[in-house]
């Protein structure tokens, strides 16, 4: 019998809200890394007719541009859209000793899925929106992956 193989297949799309405003630091190289938290949750109806929700937290992990980008634009309780891999990080417990592992999400995209507060771009003003006002449709600066370029 021939050696079989499965195609692999490691792709994620979650939406939720950011449960903490993203942490945004510079490892070796000046490489910039952010790491943040999602809830996503999943309503469903009960056997007795009520309704129940589910939630997962989830740490995702970007790195580079869409690093800056989201640890310069995006803060708590927003809602995105995170597209990337699953991965595991595994390490030992500087205090017990023990084997630890979690597993997370490797961003490669994150997308707002909400109007910025505020308006849009531009300068000026410095204070919130006024109450009445509506927000404005806001401009994705998302930067483009670099696998997504055709040349």
């Amino acid at each position: 019998m021939s050696d079989l193989r499965l195609p692999d297949l490691n792709k994620v799309l979650i939406a939720g809200r950011l449960t903490r405003d993203p942490e945004l630091r510079y490892v070796a190289d000046n490489r910039p890394v952010c790491r943040l938290g999602l809830a996503n949750t999943r309503y469903f109806k009960k056997k007795d007719g009520s309704r129940g929700e589910e939630t997962v937290f989830v740490d995702v992990v970007l790195w580079d541009r869409q690093a800056e980008w989201v640890g310069e634009r995006l803060k708590k309780g927003r809602p995105v859209l995170v597209e990337g891999r699953i991965r595991s990080d595994a390490w030992e417990d500087k205090n017990t000793g023990q084997k630890r592992t979690k597993i997370e999400i490797s961003g490669s995209r994150v997308v707002p899925l909400d109007w910025e507060e505020g308006g849009g771009g531009g300068g000026g003003g410095g204070g919130p929106a006024p109450s009445n006002a509506q927000p404005e449709p806001r401009q994705i600066e998302e930067p483009i992956p670099e696998d997504d370029i055709p040349f």
